[in-house]
């Protein structure tokens, strides 16, 4: 059995939730989906999109962005 991720890319979040790439780019632009930012890097936690979601994609989140050491 796999396991899945936590964490996902771009790509795999819109596999995840049968969206395209470029309305996931539109929604980070626009703060309304929780990310995170690694520099240039995005990533989503898995259960803050399941959360995100059940709320009926409403976000009440203050996004982190992480700097590398």
């Amino acid at each position: 059995m796999v396991k899945e991720p936590r964490y996902l890319t771009v790509k795999m979040l819109a596999e995840y939730l049968h969206i395209s790439t470029s309305n996931i780019y539109k929604r980070i632009t626009e703060n309304s989906i929780p990310h995170i930012k690694m520099e240039k890097r995005v990533l989503f936690d898995r259960e803050q999109i399941d959360q995100w979601m059940s709320c009926g994609c409403q976000s009440h989140y203050e996004f982190p962005t992480l700097k590398s050491a």
